[in-house]
C-alpha cells in the first residue's frame, strides 16, 4: 500500500512539473577512482581527447515526459555533452596511471554517439534509464596512424519513486560512470597500448 502511494505520489509530481524545462549539472565524479587493464600498460601520455557531438538530437539529451508518455519540456545539461565526456575520459586515464600533455604519445579523437535520459512510467513503478555511447580512435602521434578504434557504451538503470532533477542527474552520472568502465576495461586496448612501455 506504502509502495503504491509512493509511485503515485511521484506521477503527480511528475505531472506538475512536466512542463518545465530541465538543466542538469551531469559530470563524472572524480573521487570515483575507476582502474582496469590499462593501468597495466605502462605511464602512457595522451593528449586530451577531441570529442565531436554527434547525436542527431544535440538540443538536449532528454524529455521531461506527463503520466501519460508525451514529451513536454526539454532535460539539457550544463556543460556540451563531448565536454562531459571528455572530462571523464581524462580522470580515467589518470587514475589509471597515465598523464595528460599537449604533446601527448597518443591522441583521442571520437564522437559522442548518443548521450540520453529516459523515463519508463509504468502504474506501479518508475525506472530512470541514463545511456552515454561513444567511438574513440587512439592515434600515434608520430606516425598519425591509429593504433585502435573501438565504440564504447554505458547504461545505469534505477526504480526510485522520487523523480526529481537530482535523481536524473545521478542516473546520468552514473552511466558516465559505466562508459568509463568499458573504456579501462578493455583488454584490446591494453595491448594497442603495450608498445608505449
Amino acid at each position: 500500500m506504502m509502495r503504491n502511494l509512493a509511485v503515485i505520489t511521484a506521477f503527480l509530481l511528475l505531472q506538475a512539473c512536466a512542463f518545465t524545462d530541465a538543466t542538469l549539472k551531469v559530470e563524472h565524479d572524480p573521487a570515483v577512482d575507476i582502474t582496469g587493464p590499462i593501468s597495466e600498460a605502462g605511464a602512457i601520455v595522451f593528449s586530451a581527447p577531441q570529442l565531436n557531438d554527434a547525436r542527431l538530437d544535440k538540443a538536449r539529451i532528454g524529455w521531461k515526459k506527463n503520466g501519460y508518455g508525451m514529451n513536454t519540456a526539454d532535460i539539457t545539461s550544463e556543460q556540451p555533452v563531448d565536454v562531459i565526456v571528455a572530462d571523464a575520459i581524462i580522470d580515467a586515464i589518470k587514475d589509471n596511471g597515465h598523464s595528460i600533455s599537449e604533446d601527448g604519445q597518443v591522441r583521442i579523437i571520437g564522437t559522442v554517439d548518443r548521450f540520453w535520459f529516459d523515463t519508463d512510467i509504468n502504474f506501479w513503478s518508475l525506472e530512470f534509464i541514463g545511456d552515454v555511447q561513444c567511438t574513440l580512435d587512439f592515434i600515434d602521434s608520430a606516425s598519425n596512424t591509429s593504433i585502435y578504434r573501438s565504440s564504447y557504451s554505458g547504461n545505469y538503470k534505477e526504480k526510485t519513486a522520487a523523480g526529481y532533477v537530482k535523481t536524473w542527474t545521478e542516473v546520468m552520472s552514473q552511466a558516465i560512470d559505466k562508459l568509463i568502465e568499458d573504456i579501462v576495461f578493455d583488454e584490446d586496448l591494453k595491448e594497442a597500448l603495450a608498445g608505449y612501455k
